[in-house]
Parts: structure tokens; C-alpha cells; sequence
């Protein structure tokens, strides 16, 4: 009994659906991977959206030292006029708020109150910058712990204005509260910033500006401190690629080795490629790391899979949280599992492949055979042996007698087309022959002014040697003249372009000048080649030297 293809496949479908559904039964932990990444990922959302408001919080009593101290100077509870008792509002400040590193008053006349934590003499730092009319002094205090004055001197040398400072200019501009880009504290080579906020008086006059120094470097620790998978790691991003924070807390800086001026390290420059390919990851350059939302990426590093999360500040802080996670961290029991689901498959496989074998054996003859015979009329071998043997198979029978058709078809239409050939290729000859022997020129070109054809008379009298010829009518070796002109002819007039555009040109007198100066009167004939339908198909040119006469009267014209 002879089975169809359709029927020995169908057979083969349903042992390959039963294959395949055993191994989504034995390999559900595909599913499962899926589910734990996305609940991997929503546990980095939350938690990075925690870090951020912790990390706000942390920002959000500078900004209101900055409100309140601008507030109790505008009703001059603290003003420039009570250095002494804004000082000690200043110190208190500090004590206060521990992560704050310095604060400061800077007035339009140039004075400049700011007290700071100091890492060198004394625990504080009190620096007073007082301008009158015809002085200008600068006093530097130290105290400790307890605000008792442990040294003090007078640096006339110091020029600092403030009023030239960004974070003066930038408040007094924008007459409102103000944050500057975070940057590298100079004395201590932290990462800080700086909120600042313009001083109104009563009357609504400009009188100054109140600003506070904070350190970002207990950032980095805060991450340090994140419950997170044994190899995860995070850092906060400036817009401008600027590296904030780093729970590796690594190096923070870079340094100018010309200038020894030290900046914030930029992502481009940190130490490890995982935290550069997770920032990568968000296909953004520096200047467009903004997001308006949290953002899951997926990246790979020296052959780890890796999930990240980033998450932006609010709009205060042109800041990006990053935190990147390598997959192995929450999959391990699902990939310690792998081994036992491959081993299921491959038995399962070895099963499947012994039934296709011997499903396959009886299909395959045929089949290879008539593959070997299409390979060879493929590469132009037509004599070949067929198998015409009958095969178990209806279909593939059916198949074997229409290609054995074929053959024989393409055999006959191969003889036709080697006969059409062979009396194209006598009657192209017969007729270069013909116009070859012809004492006139023949030139033919198709419609784009190609030369297609010249006869050896055409090449003789444009001057061309040997077997030298055009291949266009644009840059000629040669000049046109018309019978009672001097001047050469333009392009539209030559004779070729002419019967191109539909001109007819019988028995015209034109003047031929070659490279080396000989000039010779031709009588031209002309016209467009028409197709049966009447379509243009390209044009042709003959040309004959003219009489004596003529010869004469071109040479008179020189």
C-alpha cells in the first residue's frame, strides 16, 4: 500500500508534537525564569524608588536650611549687620544637619560670612570677608566641638568674591531657589552640592544670597548599605554623566595631569565595564540620561546575563539611580535544576530521533535521488540518470515522472536555442561583413547617444587609429565645423544628437577637423532606427568624404 506524503507527514507531526510537549513539560522552568525576572525586576523598582526618596530626604534639609535661614535674613533676625549671632545660627546649622558641609551668606557690597567643617586645624571653620570704603579684611577662625576658639589670622592676600561665584550669579539671575550640578568639594575631594537661594528684603530689594554646601559622599555609603544580591551593585548618575555615588566607593574623581585640577569621574572613566555596559544598556549618550519614568534594561558582560533598573529623582535633581543585578544571582536553584531537565530532553530526544530513522529510510531514497538528479540540470547537466523505480510514496512518485518530463522538455528547448544561436551569430557576421565593406561610415547609437556600432570607414575619417573607438558623442577626438562656420558645433547641433531629437538629415555638408589638424568635408546622412510600432529605438549616421569642391572650400575656411 503506497501512503502520501501528506499522510507519512502528518505521522511525523504528531511524533514530534508528543516529543515536544514532553520537553515543555520536563523543561517548565523556561516559564519560571520569566516569572522570577519579572518579579526581580519590580523588586528593583521598588527599592530603587525607596533609595530615591531616602536620598531626597537626605537632600531636603539643605533646601530648607537655605528657606529658613533666607527667611530670618530677610526679617533681619540673621543679616551682615549681626555677623557674630548669623555665624552662630550658621554653626548651629551644622550640628544640626551632619551631612551639610559648610554654609554661607555672600551680600552686594562683596562681604561673605561661611562657616564650614574643616578637616584641618579645628573641626570648624569660620571665614569672614568684610569690605568697607576704604578696606577690605578677611578673618579666618577655627573652633571645636564645643565653638571655643582654638586659632584665628588675618589673610589680606585672599580675593574671593563672592558675588562672582556660579551659585551668586546663578540666584540672583534666576531670583529663586537654585541648585548647582554636583561637583568636587576643593579642600576635601568630596562630592558635594550646592542649594542657594536669593535674600529679598522687607521692600522686596535684592540684598544678597544664602547658600549651603552639601556632602554627597554619604551617598556611596548609603548604597554600600543596599540589601542587594551578592554581586549587584548601584550608582547615582548626573545627567551630564557625571558619577555621584557608587556602592563600590571607589575613586570619584579624575585629575587633570597638566593642570591638577580634580573633577568628578565621568561614567566613561569608571573602573568597572559591568557598571559602563549596564549605563550603556539605556542606549542614551551623556546630556540625555533624564527619564520621565523607570526604565528595566538587559545587557550582557563577558558572557553574564545582567538586569538593571533605572529610576529618576524627582525634578529638583537631574539624577538617575542604577541598579544592575547579574541574572545567575536569582536563578541559581532554577539553573541548578537545568542539568536534570537536559538529561529528560536528551533521552526523550535520543527516542525521537531512533523513530524518525527509521520513519525516514523509506522516504529518503527517492528523495536523495531525485535531489542528485536536480543538482545536476541545475548546474547545466541534462543527461541524467533518473530513478524511475516506483516508490512506496504516491506523491514522490508523481513527482520523479514530471521532472523526468522536464528534463526532456529543457533538453529539447536547449537544441532549439543552440540552433537560434548559431543562425543569429551567421547573420550578425554576414552583416558586419556587409557594412564593413561599405565605402561609407556607418555609426549607430541607441537612445542615450551610446555608440553601439562603427564601421572601420567611420573610425577612418573621425581620425580614430587601429582599433580605437567612441564609446560617446559628449567628448569627441575630434571637431565639427559647420560648411560656413568657423566656430565648432555645440552638442544639439552635432549630427548624431540631431537625428536623436527627430531630425532628418539628408545629404548635409559638414566639416570634420582631427587631432592633427586635417580637415575633410563630409556628406551626411541621418535618421532615427524605428521599431515596427514605431517606438525610437536609437539612430544612425552615414558619412562620405564630399568632392574635390568641397574639400576645397573648407580648406579656404581655415
Amino acid at each position: 500500500m503506497r501512503l502520501s506524503i501528506s499522510k507519512a507527514l502528518a505521522l511525523g507531526i504528531v511524533s514530534l508534537q508528543v516529543v515536544t510537549i514532553c520537553i515543555i513539560l520536563a523543561s517548565s522552568y523556561l516559564s519560571t525564569e520569566q516569572v522570577l525576572i519579572g518579579h526581580a525586576q519590580k523588586l528593583m523598582r521598588n527599592l530603587s524608588r525607596e533609595v530615591i526618596d531616602r536620598s531626597e530626604e537626605f537632600l531636603s534639609p539643605a533646601k530648607s536650611a537655605v528657606s529658613l535661614t533666607g527667611s530670618l535674613a530677610r526679617h533681619k533676625v540673621v543679616s551682615s549687620e549681626k555677623p557674630d549671632e548669623m555665624e552662630q545660627y550658621f554653626f548651629e546649622q551644622l550640628i544640626l544637619y551632619p551631612h551639610i558641609a559648610g554654609i554661607y551668606y555672600g551680600n552686594l557690597q562683596g562681604d561673605f560670612h561661611f562657616v564650614r567643617r574643616s578637616p584641618e586645624i579645628a573641626a570648624y571653620q569660620i571665614k569672614r570677608i568684610i569690605n568697607e570704603e576704604r578696606d577690605r579684611s578677611v578673618q579666618n577662625r577655627w573652633y571645636g566641638l564645643d565653638f571655643e576658639l582654638v586659632e584665628s589670622n588675618s589673610n589680606p592676600d585672599d580675593l574671593f568674591d563672592p558675588r562672582k561665584r556660579p551659585w551668586f550669579t546663578k540666584a540672583v539671575t534666576e531670583k529663586k531657589q537654585i541648585w548647582t550640578d554636583p561637583y568636587l568639594f576643593f579642600t576635601s575631594n568630596r562630592p558635594g552640592i550646592t542649594v542657594a537661594s536669593p535674600v529679598f528684603s522687607r521692600e522686596g530689594d535684592l540684598t544678597g544670597v544664602v547658600g549651603v554646601d552639601i556632602d554627597l559622599s554619604s551617598l556611596s555609603d548609603f548604597l554600600g548599605f543596599l540589601e542587594l544580591s551578592e554581586h549587584a551593585s548601584a550608582l547615582i548618575l548626573n545627567n551630564n554623566g557625571d558619577v555621584i555615588a557608587d556602592r563600590s566607593r571607589g575613586r570619584v574623581y579624575a585629575e587633570n595631569e597638566h593642570t591638577g585640577v580634580r573633577r568628578l569621574l565621568r561614567i566613561d572613566e569608571h573602573e568597572s565595564d559591568v557598571a559602563k555596559a549596564a549605563v550603556d544598556s539605556l542606549g542614551r549618550k551623556p546630556g540625555w540620561y533624564v527619564l520621565n519614568t523607570a526604565m528595566n534594561t538587559s545587557f550582557e558582560h563577558e558572557g553574564k546575563s545582567y538586569q538593571a533598573v533605572f529610576t529618576p529623582f524627582s525634578d529638583n535633581w537631574p539624577w538617575l539611580l542604577g541598579i544592575y543585578v547579574p541574572e545567575a544571582d536569582f536563578l541559581t536553584e532554577i539553573k541548578d535544576n537545568r542539568i536534570v531537565n537536559i538529561l529528560l530532553a536528551l533521552g526523550i530526544t535520543f527516542i525521537s530521533v531512533l523513530i524518525g530513522v527509521l520513519f525516514a529510510r523509506s522516504l529518503s531514497r527517492p528523495i536523495l535521488s531525485l535531489q542528485k538528479s536536480v543538482n545536476a540540470v541545475r548546474n547545466g547537466e541534462l543527461e541524467v540518470d533518473i530513478d524511475t523505480h516506483g516508490s512506496v510514496f504516491s506523491d514522490i512518485d508523481e513527482t520523479t515522472t514530471a521532472f523526468s518530463h522536464m528534463v526532456a522538455f529543457l533538453k529539447e528547448n536547449k537544441e532549439q536555442r543552440l540552433n537560434l544561436q548559431s543562425r543569429l551569430s551567421q547573420e550578425s557576421h554576414f552583416m558586419d561583413a556587409i557594412l564593413a565593406a561599405m565605402n561609407q561610415g556607418v555609426v549607430i547609437c541607441d537612445l542615450e547617444g551610446s555608440l553601439l556600432y562603427a564601421n572601420i570607414e567611420a573610425r577612418k575619417l573621425q581620425g580614430l587609429s587601429g582599433g580605437q573607438t567612441l564609446q560617446y558623442f559628449d567628448d569627441l577626438p575630434f571637431k565639427l565645423f559647420a560648411i560656413d562656420s568657423k566656430v565648432p558645433l555645440e552638442r544639439a547641433l552635432r549630427p548624431i544628437y540631431r537625428v536623436l531629437s527627430g531630425a532628418v538629415i539628408k545629404d548635409e555638408k559638414i566639416i570634420i577637423e582631427t587631432d592633427d589638424g586635417v580637415r575633410d568635408v563630409l556628406l551626411i546622412n541621418g535618421r532615427a532606427i524605428l521599431d515596427s510600432e514605431g517606438n525610437k529605438l536609437g539612430a544612425y549616421i552615414l558619412m562620405k568624404v564630399a568632392t574635390k569642391e568641397d574639400r576645397f572650400e573648407a580648406q579656404s575656411l581655415t
